[in-house]
């Protein structure tokens, strides 16, 4: 048997209410509902399947990259991939990009995806796989003159499981102290 698991930044409950608010909205209005299926994220690690043998080994490397020292994240004004997914732009600063990177390092033996993402843009989808070109094209007309920008304090990271009909919170890892890491053995010390 097999597993779903997303790897994920979950904004601050009351950032989440607004960004869920602007989902339902296009959602409501432009008739496109795949982004709801979803919780409001940062994509960390795309969706992985494992099965009960690779978890442990899966929870450890990330228990592994969770050396980190928090840091501030803001999300900022609307975006899009050419005319199928809307989003909330994250910025690109050094703690999510190293978070990242570590979490990209320390997965990377398992060889759980075929094609990771060579570039990392750090974004909340608002509305993308339903989403047909003119349909994209009306989102961001509507958006055109809003501004969007919240910040929140990054402590840790989200895995979220897939029940088979939706994504349910699985496990919060919190950030342990940089210094704290195990040095590499070396053989002559």
């Amino acid at each position: 048997m097999e597993n779903l698991y997303l790897v994920c930044l979950i904004p601050p409950k009351d950032i989440v209410e607004e960004l869920d608010e602007m989902r339902n909205f296009i959602s409501a209005k432009f008739n496109v509902h795949e982004s709801l299926k979803r919780p409001a994220h940062i994509t960390l690690y795309d969706p992985v399947k494992l099965t009960l043998s690779q978890e442990e080994r899966f929870f450890s490397a990330l228990n592994d990259a969770a050396y980190s020292e928090s840091f501030e994240q803001i999300l900022f004004n609307f975006k899009s991939f050419p005319e199928h997914t809307f989003y909330v732009d994250a910025e690109q600063n050094k703690g999510i990009m190293n978070l990242k990177q570590e979490i990209d390092q320390k997965l990377k033996p398992m060889e759980l995806l075929e094609n990771n993402r060579l570039k990392f843009n750090p974004h909340v989808t608002l509305a993308f796989r339903d989403v047909k070109p003119e349909v994209c094209r009306q989102i961001i007309a509507a958006f055109k003159d809003r501004t969007f920008k919240r910040k929140f304090i990054v402590s840790g990271f989200s895995v979220y499981k897939h029940n088979g009909k939706r994504w349910q919170p699985f496990k919060e890892i919190l950030f342990k102290m940089p210094a704290e890491k195990p040095k590499a053995l070396t053989l002559f010390g």
